[in-house]
């Protein structure tokens, strides 16, 4: 089940997964925007990181999967470690904060992240952030694909 508010195609998840978010999120890296755009991840995805399910993963090893549709002039310039180092920090526990979808990101066996230049709309922001994740299992590959229905 996809929860969140969707981007600009293409919707991404990764195959098999026990659980996708799609948002409309501008993630931006630099050292002034980390911190505030770690809470505005956790916050938008607060009802999704609260799902009783997760408490039957929370645990376990996982394969997780980061899309994110930016502006083309920033395509050059966004460091896709760094994307993923704060999507990772949004997911990962903090003391004291119940939304969290795993306690370490040590528990992250494989990780595919991806920029996509995002589909222009004049006059809106369109950047978007799709995660999606399953318990790892060394048999499946990792595959993105677009869901048939949403």
């Amino acid at each position: 089940m996809v929860f969140g508010r969707s981007g600009s195609g293409p919707y991404l998840t990764l195959e098999s997964n026990d659980g996708s978010f799609d948002d409309l999120v501008t993630v931006k890296t630099g050292g002034r925007y980390k911190i505030a755009v770690t809470d505005v991840i956790r916050n938008n995805l607060e009802s999704w990181m609260k799902n009783p399910y997760f408490e039957t993963i929370r645990d376990q090893p996982l394969d997780l999967a980061i899309v994110a549709r930016i502006i083309p002039k920033r395509m050059r310039s966004q460091d896709i470690d760094n994307l993923a180092k704060v999507v990772l920090d949004a997911l990962k526990k903090k003391e004291g904060d119940p939304r969290f979808l795993f306690h370490d990101d040590s528990q992250i066996v494989r990780l595919i992240v991806w920029k996509i230049k995002r589909q222009e709309q004049e006059g809106w922001n369109t950047d978007s952030l799709t995660i999606s994740f399953r318990i790892h299992d060394d048999k499946k590959q990792m595959v993105l694909v677009e869901p048939e229905t949403m």
